[in-house]
């Protein structure tokens, strides 16, 4: 059942004793070391879990039985724009539905805050067949790179290349 989200830390829970809540500053950092195996990935999350006004962004944490196993977050970026990202829930409770339970909690609170029309998810192919279960279409890749960037090439411009 979901709950008037303004101002609560518990979001949405579950008998089988799965909640939704508002992340804590303090967990930006378990965020952080679920995504670093799979990507380079800075304080991004720290900085903007300490910086955010808790009215426009939205950082999700999924907790079962006590225990932080999920997270995700949804931020406008615009005025028809959300971004969803930082989806994650740990191995031993993949194929559960927790993820399901937190990209859809995030878009019912979303869609009652705003009135954005396009969402921006990261493009990584281990979340590609998620999205598409909510009908979520890719229209674009991304890439990791690393490497050397030469800061001048020509006299003027950046060229980045794979190596």
């Amino acid at each position: 059942m979901l709950v008037d989200a303004s101002n609560l830390e518990v979001y949405q829970q579950w008998d089988d004793g799965f909640i939704i809540r508002r992340m804590r500053e303090d967990e930006g950092q378990q965020v952080i070391k679920w995504f670093s195996p799979r990507r380079t990935m800075s304080s991004d999350v720290e900085v903007a879990l300490s910086v955010h006004n808790k009215d426009t962004g939205s950082f999700y944490v999924g907790e079962l039985n006590g225990k932080m196993v999920a997270s995700t977050l949804e931020i406008p970026v615009a005025d028809d724009v959300r971004y969803i990202g930082c989806v994650y829930v740990d191995e031993q409770n993949r194929k559960l539905g927790f993820a399901r339970r937190m990209l859809t909690t995030a878009r019912d609170i979303s869609d009652c805050r705003y009135n954005a029309s396009i969402i921006a998810l990261d493009t990584r192919p281990y979340l590609e067949s998620l999205y598409e279960k909510f009908d979520y279409k890719t229209v674009c890749k991304s890439a990791d790179y690393q490497g050397v960037v030469s800061a001048c090439v020509d006299g003027f411009g950046t060229e980045v290349r794979q190596v």
